[in-house]
């Protein structure tokens, strides 16, 4: 519908375009009316020729002068004009097709899903048209008719042209010549008949010195009556060259009733040719596809034979069958057999006058069995079992299928698979076998016996043999190490291990290994120590040197090496200080007793415009997933970053000091020992608080040392309704915190310090819940009378 829409409006505007060429005056008084569907079409070839884009011809059409109902008229014609030259294509293009879902829909209504009918979707396929070829050399064998065009050429000593259209009344007329009747001749005959007469005017022609070419040009269009089980009987308009193929696929061919192998061609009250589609489909020959005349009958008869093949066969379906057709022409048609087919012996479900009866169909018979109308043959697959097969798995060279022979043996078998591996359990192997009654059974064997010939056994289809590895049949065997080696973990025992080998397959140690107490923990094994439950394992001891000699000691499975770091070992540790110091950087901890005060001083001591009270240290912090775990309750999507090793959580945590304590007094209590990573960070004197939190407008006070806690929260607006002000706090730049205290009904707030920050914390939502004025009062009755004893208790 879009589709139409576009080239409606699009003609519309080439309408209005064209109409301006012919001025202004004229298309005031234009009348659609008057106008002829040719003139319309004049119209809209002349804009589109003249190469004007969309755009163009719209803003023309809007200035032309045609009224309303003019341009209303003129829309209702071209939409019918439009309408009626798609209709007329569909009903004359050779390539008439209907609608392949429509089609489709008919077959999986009327039958089953699962079986089409044979040949249905020959027709109902987009794919292949079956459209007559208009583009081939002109065949000699062409009977001409009415409304056939001729194009004769005349070429050598003469040269001259004709377009010559048959006659109703079968004539061509040459100039010079007069009229020429050639319908029902052949193109050859009518070129033998025209070349003769032209000789009359060009002498040329009887010397060879002047020819004539004879070729078909536009051909005429013929009628064809489709009648009987066609999907869309009726009459067809289609082009002379086309046959009963092109007109089969133009009626939709046959319908469910119809027959594919029985169609007839009549002309002239005689059936001049019979059609069977199967030839078609089965070999690919068109026989009797004949090119048709006008008047042509094309009649579809109902079948007279349908059986169904169902299973385990490549097209199952519903087939056609004519009179003497055997089973194996309808597997012929159906492309054979499947590969898991039981051909043996086929099922047929045959109707009789009273009832339904079962038949079987020998492989050998399949092609004197004579089908009848009705049959429903069922292929089944084979069964899922082996006539010959035994097995056998485990520690065998070429473990697997193989064929069971007659008497076939436990021996011959183990031989088949290339005989055992080396870590074959000798002394036990099994069959399972399957019994009569189909439940299954296990035997035992020795595999020593039967590989020396002193025992065997002989094997029966769908036994299963198996043959034990020892080695896989062993516990997994493990050794440990852990501590100053690069690769610590768990690592697999072998035969002869020793400590020395171990640690070679860790990596070897670190630096700062303690080779003078190596440690090893071994169960214990003694049945008599365990049961008395005093020690469940034992502990060796060894000393080194750094080429690791004297480590000749033998391992046993699941023992546990450790080594430990030697005492006091560590790595370089550095601190950085910045901010208002003379040299700031990082600066290596040569003790673990170096303070604060230490590495001022290294720093060469404060600057000028440090500020000692906001001076504060950022310490690096671990904490274990576990324990995250128990205190927050709660671990989620922690980046990798942020956990080492060792499984811990890193992160920071700000440190306040007093520095202006730690420099009058070092090594006191304020004067902190420094940790590897530690940050000191002494900033400029600050000029001004920070209030944040519920207050009305959040915002930075210049710092005044003579002003208190509320004088800034006054300046930012004051408290908002629903700020809870006895939990107000401040943090001071050096990190410290200090909250409001509340003795009874008065609240201390604490002092402000440059650079601090004010917190305003927000009610819970219950505390800002409007109390009733009963509540108010009975509040209000309490806090009188309270006062008024604290003012008695002063007096």
């Amino acid at each position: 519908m879009k589709k139409i829409s576009f080239i409606l409006f699009f003609l519309l505007i080439s309408f209005g375009l064209y109409c301006q060429n012919i001025g202004f005056q004229e298309i005031k008084s234009l009348k659609v009316d008057n106008l002829s569907d040719k003139q319309i079409k004049d119209f809209v070839n002349k804009a589109t020729k003249d190469g004007y884009t969309i755009e163009q011809l719209e803003e023309q059409a809007l200035q032309s002068d045609v009224s309303p109902e003019e341009w209303k008229k003129l829309k209702g014609r071209i939409e019918n004009l439009t309408v009626s030259e798609k209709r007329d294509d569909y009903t004359s293009s050779a390539s008439l097709t209907r609608s392949a879902q429509q089609q489709a829909d008919y077959y999986s209504v009327e039958t089953n899903d699962e079986t089409r009918i044979y040949g249905s979707s020959l027709f109902n396929t987009s794919n292949l048209t079956f459209e007559p070829n208009l583009r081939l050399p002109t065949p000699e064998n062409y009977v001409l008719g009415p409304d056939d065009e001729l194009i004769v050429n005349v070429f050598g000593l003469s040269e001259d042209n004709y377009r010559l259209v048959i006659s109703p009344e079968g004539a061509i007329h040459i100039h010079q010549i007069g009229l020429i009747h050639i319908s029902g001749l052949t193109i050859a005959q009518a070129k033998k008949l025209i070349t003769s007469k032209l000789a009359l005017i060009y002498n040329a022609i009887n010397y060879d010195k002047t020819f004539v070419s004879v070729t078909l040009g536009n051909i005429r269009s013929i009628k064809v009556i489709v009648v009987g089980e066609a999907f869309r009987p009726g009459t067809y308009t289609l082009p002379s060259v086309s046959s009963v193929f092109n007109t089969l696929n133009a009626c939709g061919g046959p319908n469910r009733n119809g027959s594919f192998r029985n169609v007839k061609v009549i002309r002239n009250n005689t059936t001049i040719a019979v059609v069977d589609i199967y030839d078609f489909l089965l070999t690919g020959e068109m026989k009797n596809n004949i090119q048709l005349q006008d008047q042509d009958v094309i009649k579809i008869e109902p079948y007279k034979k349908r059986i169904e093949l169902k299973g385990e066969i490549k097209n199952t379906g519903y087939f056609e069958a004519k009179d003497g057709e055997s089973f194996q022409d309808m597997m012929n048609y159906a492309g054979g057999f499947t590969t898991n087919a039981y051909k043996d012996k086929i099922a047929v479900f045959r109707n009789t006058e009273k009832e339904k009866k079962v038949d079987n169909v020998a492989f050998d018979n399949f092609s004197s069995f004579t089908v009848e109308d009705g049959d429903v043959f069922e292929v089944n697959p084979l069964l899922d079992r082996f006539e010959n097969r035994v097995r056998i798995q485990g520690a065998v060279f070429r473990p697997g299928t193989y064929a069971l022979i007659k008497d076939m043996s436990l021996r011959q078998l183990i031989e088949k698979a290339d005989g055992l591996r080396e870590d074959a359990f000798l002394h036990r192997g099994t069959i399972t076998r399957e019994k009569e009654n189909k439940e299954m059974e296990m035997l035992s064997f020795n595999v020593n016996t039967v590989i020396s010939g002193e025992s065997d056994l002989l094997l029966k289809k769908e036994d299963i043999v198996t043959i034990a590895s020892a080695i896989e049949m062993q516990e997994v065997k493990k050794v440990f190490i852990f501590g100053e080696v690069k690769n610590k973990g768990e690592y697999d025992y072998h035969e002869n291990m020793t400590l020395q080998d171990l640690i070679f397959a860790a990596g070897g140690t670190k630096d700062d290994a303690e080779l003078r107490n190596i440690e090893i923990y071994r169960l214990e094994t003694d049945p008599e120590i365990l049961k008395s439950g005093k020690q469940i394992a034992k502990q060796h001891t060894f000393t080194v040197d750094k080429n690791l000699d004297g480590l000749d000691f033998a391992l046993a499975p699941h023992d546990h090496v450790i080594i430990r770091p030697v005492a006091g070992y560590t790595d370089i540790k550095k601190i950085l200080i910045e901010g208002e110091v003379l040299f700031p950087g990082n600066y290596i901890l040569t003790s673990n007793q170096e303070r604060i005060s230490d590495v001022i001083k290294k720093a060469g001591g404060l600057n000028v415009y440090a500020y000692p009270e906001g001076a504060f240290m950022i310490r690096k912090i671990s904490t274990t997933i576990a324990e995250e775990k128990v205190e927050q309750n709660v671990v989620e999507n922690i980046p990798d970053q942020y956990i080492d090793a060792e499984n811990y959580i890193k992160s920071d945590a700000i440190v306040g000091i007093r520095l202006e304590e730690i420099l009058k007094n070092p090594g006191s209590k304020w004067d902190l020992y420094l940790n590897d990573g530690d940050i000191i960070s002494i900033p400029k004197e600050l000029q001004t608080v920070q209030v944040m939190g519920k207050v009305l407008l959040p915002s930075l006070v210049r710092f005044d040392p003579y002003r208190s806690f509320k004088y800034y929260i006054n300046h930012s607006g004051g408290f908002s309704s629903d700020a809870l002000r006895r939990k107000s706090y401040i943090v001071y730049a050096n990190g410290e915190t200090q909250a409001t205290k509340q003795i009874l009904f008065f609240r201390n707030y604490p002092d402000v310090k440059p650079g601090a920050k004010i917190y305003v914390p927000e009610k819970p939502q219950r505390e800002r819940t409007r109390m009733s004025v009963g509540e108010t009062i009975a509040l209000t009755s309490s806090l009188v009378t309270v006062t008024a004893l604290i003012i008695s208790l002063f007096k």
